[in-house]
C-alpha cells in the first residue's frame, strides 16, 4: 500500500511541476492514483479484461504485414488453405474499435474451394504478438477454423529483408478445420504485390 501511495505522490508532483512522466512511470502512476481514490482495480487491468472479453488483441511491435503461404497442402474435400494474411497496425486498431468489413479482417485465412472459388475466413477472435498468432473463425460449410502458430525469429527477419524471397518458413503452427488438425504447418512469407 505504501508503494502505491508513493507512486501516486510522485506522479502528482511531476504533474504539478508541468513535467510529464515517461510512459512506464505514467502507466504505474495513473493506476495507483485510481486505486487510492476509488479502491477499485487499476485501469490497465480493466482494458485487458475488455480485450479478452472482445476476443481481439494485438501487441506486436514489429510490422508483420504480409501473406503467409503454407508450404504444403492444408485442408480436405476441396477446402484448401491458400494463405494467412496479417494486416498493418491501422487495420488492427479499426477492427478492435468495431469498424469491420464483411470481406476483410486484420488476421484472416483465404481458402480455395471446388470450382476455383476462393473464400475468406474472418476472425471471430485473435491474439497477435511478436512471437505468436492465434485466430479462430468459422466457414459456413466447413465449420470452425483455428490457427495457433509461432514466428521463427531469424527466418522472419531474413525473409523480410529479402522481400519474401526465402525458402525458410517464418511461421510454424497447427490449423484445425472442423475436427481435423494439421500440425507443424510451415508458412513462407510474401510482402504481397
Amino acid at each position: 500500500m505504501r508503494q502505491i501511495v508513493m507512486a501516486a505522490v510522485a506522479g502528482l508532483c511531476l504533474a504539478a511541476c508541468g513535467a510529464a512522466p515517461d510512459g512506464e512511470a505514467a502507466a504505474k502512476a495513473e493506476p495507483a492514483v485510481e486505486a487510492v481514490s476509488t479502491g477499485t482495480a487499476a485501469a490497465p487491468a480493466a482494458e485487458t479484461a475488455a480485450q479478452v472479453a472482445s476476443g481481439f488483441s494485438h501487441s506486436q511491435t514489429q510490422d508483420l504485414f504480409g501473406y503467409y503461404m503454407p508450404d504444403g497442402e492444408v485442408g480436405a474435400d476441396g477446402f484448401s488453405l491458400i494463405y494467412l494474411h496479417i494486416a498493418g497496425a491501422t487495420e488492427f486498431q479499426a477492427w478492435e474499435a468495431g469498424e469491420r468489413m464483411s470481406t476483410y479482417g486484420p488476421v484472416m485465412m483465404e481458402f480455395l474451394l471446388p470450382g476455383e472459388v476462393s473464400e475468406r475466413v474472418l476472425p471471430e477472435s485473435y491474439a497477435v504478438t511478436d512471437r505468436t498468432v492465434r485466430m479462430t473463425g468459422t466457414h459456413p460449410e466447413y465449420g470452425r477454423v483455428t490457427l495457433d502458430a509461432r514466428f521463427e525469429g531469424p527466418a522472419m527477419t531474413d525473409s523480410r529483408s529479402n522481400l519474401g524471397d526465402s525458402e525458410a518458413p517464418v511461421l510454424v503452427g497447427s490449423i484445425t478445420i472442423a475436427e481435423r488438425t494439421w500440425p507443424n504447418v510451415r508458412f513462407l512469407y510474401s510482402p504481397g504485390d
